[in-house]
């Protein structure tokens, strides 16, 4: 005959208890990760891409100029650039302001190495007649937006000057 005492009998309401408990855990870290959002896409990675600028400081018609020159790197479309230049000025000290942006006028729609891009006096205003573009302290930046969504990160993917050689 075998004994009935609570030795044996308690050994299986503890392994269901803990089984039980076990599957409580699981699911609740199921349905927080969907209720947290963790199931959402990672951010996309911006392109990388090998820029050479040869800046011109001579003084022709147009005076000083900017050329960029795609060299390697990732394929880029045209849509998803944007040209800032900050610090611009006229040859006479005034602010000039880009108007147009050179990457939408000059690049066709897949930029990919080879391409060309420059940035002179025609695309800014704010220039007195009989000065020119004067580019020392500016600052281009080419910022990639990956999506026309609100809310979505952009980048700066390439800098002129680089902050590193900046007098």
């Amino acid at each position: 005959m075998s004994r009935v005492d609570g030795r044996n009998r308690a050994v299986s309401p503890v392994i269901g208890v803990v089984i039980l408990v076990g599957i409580v855990a699981i699911l609740a870290a199921t349905v927080g990760v969907f209720a947290l959002g963790f199931n959402e896409q990672q951010p996309t990675q911006a392109p990388q891409v090998a820029i050479v600028a040869d800046y011109n400081e001579r003084t022709t018609g147009n005076g000083e100029y900017l050329n960029l020159s795609f060299k390697s790197g990732d394929t880029v479309y045209r849509d998803n650039l944007t040209v800032v230049v900050s610090g611009a000025k006229s040859s006479g000290g005034s602010d000039v302001t880009l108007d147009s942006d050179p990457i939408q006028a000059q690049a066709s729609t897949r930029i990919t190495s080879g391409t060309e891009i420059t940035i002179h006096r025609g695309q800014f205003s704010g220039i007195p007649s009989g000065e020119q573009l004067d580019l020392r302290d500016a600052t281009l930046r080419l910022v990639w937006d990956p999506v026309s969504e609100p809310g979505s990160e952009t980048y700066v993917i390439y800098r002129w000057p680089d902050p590193s050689r900046r007098n």
